[in-house]
């Protein structure tokens, strides 16, 4: 996490932000206006009030203390808040929050208001997505509810891309019981000596993946392990691939879910010759057993709505599902090789 002085203040003219549509006389310099800088320490309350918001409506005092404590477990440095300020009044907020991999996850109220979409909005994420250029992050992402149609409009303004729908599901887990693995077939747990055998597999398992391919070729392996790890809390031992004599097949990766009594089952992947052979079954049944193992209560996941055989095989073992969002990404590498490109004279 990159922490700021709660107190910094960045306002600015017009002119650094000239190429985004419709902003004419967004931020001003002397405070008039529209000014666009990082949250205030008395002000982080009412502005997690507005990133928590749902349909317009301000998080009640029980979500903010919620996301605090969640916070608190996870690191996140709550003084890293953006806000757009008209008049001292708070009318926008941004969280942004680095994690390993290389990526930001960006936290922004869902619903926008009509005078705000072009204005106020669409400038904020730009100023954040500018302060944090050059600093390790490859790839900046929001989640968005699909109902959300203007917000989804305008982070595409903003230059973000649709990545994938991405389907939450989960199911209780009681008396779950393993499969013996087929003559020939063993399981592998995680460990510095497995890690390049990890990496190698996780690899292999994304051609002709249909979980979100858009990020095909985007992040680099070790990037996507860190990721993996930072997804809940990461235990070598819920790690597994499978081997059919000797030759990797296939992963599964498990972690425990902050604050829940849930296990998130965070990748589950085979390389494509293992695949239609009832495999995916057996990691299924190796993720649930596993669930009931460590004292999990719960199963969760998150898989892309295109990706038709992997829903089928959640739903054969009882997943159902608890709500959708849109993934958006931005490649901050792009713009940066924009910006670094000479410009050449007529």
């Amino acid at each position: 996490m990159l922490p700021q002085p709660a107190d910094e203040v960045f306002s600015f003219s017009v002119e650094p932000l000239s190429n985004l549509r419709s902003r004419r006389n967004v931020v001003t310099g002397d405070g008039e206006g529209v000014v666009l800088r990082p949250a205030q320490r008395r002000e982080i309350h009412n502005a997690l009030q507005l990133v928590l918001s749902q349909g317009g409506q301000l998080a009640g005092e029980e979500q903010v203390v919620d996301f605090l404590r969640f916070a608190v477990y996870r690191s996140i440095d709550m003084n890293s808040m953006w806000v757009a300020a008209e008049n001292g009044r708070i009318v926008w907020a941004i969280l942004p929050v680095v994690s390993p991999g290389r990526t930001m996850l960006l936290f922004s109220p869902s619903h926008v208001p009509k005078n705000a979409r072009t204005m106020i909005v669409c400038p904020l994420v730009e100023r954040v997505i500018e302060h944090y250029q050059g600093r390790a992050i490859d790839l900046a992402q929001v989640l968005i509810d699909p109902a959300e149609k203007a917000a989804v409009a305008v982070y595409e303004d903003c230059q973000f891309e649709r990545m994938a729908e991405l389907v939450y599901l989960d199911r209780e887990v009681h008396r779950a019981h393993d499969t013996p693995v087929p003559k020939g077939y063993s399981w592998d747990v995680y460990s510095s000596a497995t890690h390049d055998e990890f990496a190698r597999t996780i690899s292999a398992t994304y051609e002709l993946s249909l979980d979100c391919p858009m990020l095909n070729g985007r992040r680099q392996i070790e990037d996507v392990i860190a990721g993996h790890k930072a997804a809940g809390e990461f235990d070598p031992k819920l790690w597994f691939v499978l081997r059919d004599n000797y030759r990797t097949v296939g992963v599964l990766l498990l972690n425990r879910s902050s604050r829940t009594d849930s296990l998130e089952l965070v990748y589950l992947g085979l390389i494509p010759p293992a695949r239609g052979r009832g495999l995916g079954d057996l990691m299924m049944t190796h993720a649930l057993a596993t669930a009931d193992a460590v004292g999990a209560r719960r199963l969760s996941l998150a898989v892309d709505s295109k990706n038709e055989p992997a829903l089928r095989l959640y739903r054969r073992h009882g997943l159902s599902q608890i709500c959708s969002r849109l993934a958006l990404i931005r490649d901050l590498r792009q713009q940066s090789a924009q910006c670094a490109r000479p410009v050449s004279t007529p």
